[in-house]
């Protein structure tokens, strides 16, 4: 990570979790789902003078978040971290802050920047591969999600990121072959 990076977490104690590993990297916080219109704004505006890494938690609320700044047209990268890697001891939370400082520094490190020129994959290209309307997508996209590193989510959802990371069919269907 270099100075000039700036990391989007929802909480202050992400932002404690996160300078623990990156002690020098800027940190800003969304508090949460509410996000407010001006620190929209300000990690839009950053985007394009820093890189802004956008590193939500792995649930609803995280994904929420994720989508909201996605909307501004900002210029991101996303890290991701595995929910299974984001669990409280008592196992009824889930978030950046309980991760282990090894799986923040991979997950950062494992960053993908999203592209401007973007593949037009569709929702009938998935379902040719059983990633949508298939017994077994689930599983699929679940895998492909663990191998790119990316969010798990619905095959819409999926279809948007991949889309905005311009992942190829051809490497989904080496993740998928691998299977």
């Amino acid at each position: 990570m270099n100075t000039s990076t700036v990391v989007v977490v929802e909480g202050y104690h992400d932002q404690i979790k996160i300078n623990q590993v990156f002690p020098d990297v800027e940190v800003i916080v969304t508090n949460g789902s509410e996000i407010s219109k001006e620190t929209l704004n300000l990690i839009y505006q950053l985007s394009f003078s820093h890189e802004v890494v956008l590193f939500l938690d792995p649930d609803y609320p995280g994904k929420r978040i994720l989508n909201k700044i996605l909307e501004t047209g900002g210029q991101f990268s996303i890290a991701n971290l595995q929910k299974e890697k984001a669990i409280s001891k008592n196992k009824r939370k889930v978030g950046i802050e309980h991760a282990k400082k090894e799986d923040i520094f991979e997950a950062l490190n494992k960053k993908i920047s999203i592209q401007k020129n973007r593949n037009q994959i569709t929702l009938s290209d998935l379902m040719k591969r059983g990633l949508a309307n298939h017994p077994q997508a689930g599983v699929l996209r679940k895998k492909i999600c663990q191998v790119l590193n990316l969010p798990f989510s619905n095959a819409k959802t999926f279809l948007k990121y991949v889309n905005l990371l311009n992942i190829s069919l051809e490497r989904m269907d080496e993740i998928i072959d691998e299977t």
